[in-house]
C-alpha cells in the first residue's frame, strides 16, 4: 500500500466517524430539546395534530440537511 492510499483510508475512516457521531449528537440534542417541550395534551383537534406532524417532518428534513451540509463541507475541505 502506498503512503497516499493509507492517508486517504485514514481520512475516509475519520469522515465516517464524524458523520456517525454527528448524527448521534444531533439526535441527542433534538431529544433534549423535545423533552423540555413535552406537555401532555388531552384533547387535540385534527388540525393541531396535522400541524404537529408537519413540524416533525420539517424538523427531520432540516436535521438531514444539516448533516449533509457538514459532510459535504468536510469532504470539500479535505479532498
Amino acid at each position: 500500500m502506498e503512503p497516499g492510499e493509507e492517508i486517504t483510508e485514514i481520512l475516509d475512516e475519520c469522515m465516517k466517524l464524524l458523520d456517525d457521531n454527528l448524527a448521534v449528537l444531533t439526535d441527542i440534542e433534538y431529544s433534549l430539546d423535545y423533552e423540555k417541550e413535552d406537555i401532555v395534551v388531552d384533547k387535540m383537534t385534527k388540525d393541531e395534530l396535522i400541524d404537529m406532524v408537519h413540524d416533525v417532518a420539517d424538523s427531520s428534513r432540516i436535521k438531514k440537511a444539516e448533516a449533509s451540509f457538514v459532510r459535504r463541507f468536510f469532504e470539500s475541505t479535505y479532498f
